[in-house]
């Protein structure tokens, strides 16, 4: 299994037993040592997890004193944990890289699109609101991430495809860094901006595509107080709003 599908699935798991109860506010997790034998993952992929609940908001990390279970449950009103987003990059290139490629790959997947590629992104689209639904935040960034893999791996140009995987893990951190801080409304606009997405791919506009696709990342870094600049000559397009259920 790819280490990102370790990290994510270790974040489900102690998601759930956070929210079921099994582990309470304010309690301490095991070590580091201890909790990877107990979830059966390695150390690097637990950190990786452990800072993805710490983002989310469901842990706090107190450096020489260890991990403990939030005080307070993150709600869409939570927010961000202070930690930088990434130890390699600034947050705001990174954000600014994903627009820039993604943008493009977008662009190119509306030529050629299948009937089930559109279906799967719809249906991660739709995912990821019921996940929503539940408040299971890291159900709504891993299917989020399917959404936006789901387009990479359709690309056909490959070097953009394996720019857009080498940096997979630091775009990760985009998708979950704002969350905990989005208004419930900001979330409905995303989930509208990834439809919109999928309408513009289904009738091969690559213009309107990109776009959307610039619009939506674009929003996403606003959600996290930072300002992106759009592609040359680009322009801006709002989604037609879609009633979520």
């Amino acid at each position: 299994m790819a280490r990102s599908n370790v990290t994510n699935t270790a974040a489900q798991k102690l998601q759930d037993m956070i929210q079921s109860g099994q582990l309470q506010p304010d309690q301490q997790l095991p070590s580091q040592s201890d909790l990877s034998r107990q979830l059966g993952i390695s150390r690097a992929s637990l950190r990786e997890s452990l800072s993805m609940l710490e983002t989310l908001g469901f842990l706090r990390i107190e450096p020489g004193r260890g991990t403990f279970i939030a005080t307070s449950m993150p709600t869409s009103h939570g927010q961000l944990a202070t930690r930088a987003m990434s130890a390699r990059y600034d947050k705001q290139d990174i954000y600014q890289t994903r627009l820039y490629l993604e943008s493009i790959i977008v662009s190119l997947v509306a030529a050629k699109v299948t009937p089930a590629v559109i279906a799967a992104l719809n249906e991660h689209t739709t995912m990821m609101c019921a996940a929503w639904d539940k408040n299971d935040l890291v159900g709504v960034v891993n299917h989020d991430r399917d959404f936006h893999h789901a387009i990479w791996a359709a690309c056909p140009n490959i070097v953009l495809r394996d720019m857009c995987l080498s940096m997979a893990d630091e775009f990760a951190a985009t998708r979950s860094y704002p969350l905990p801080a989005t208004r419930p409304a900001r979330f409905v606009e995303s989930a509208n901006e990834h439809f919109a997405m999928v309408d513009a791919l289904a009738v091969h506009d690559g213009d309107r595509a990109a776009a959307m696709m610039q619009g939506h990342i674009r929003n996403t870094a606003a959600a996290a107080g930072l300002t992106l600049q759009p592609l040359p000559h680009s322009q801006i397009i709002n989604p037609p709003a879609r009633e979520l259920t």
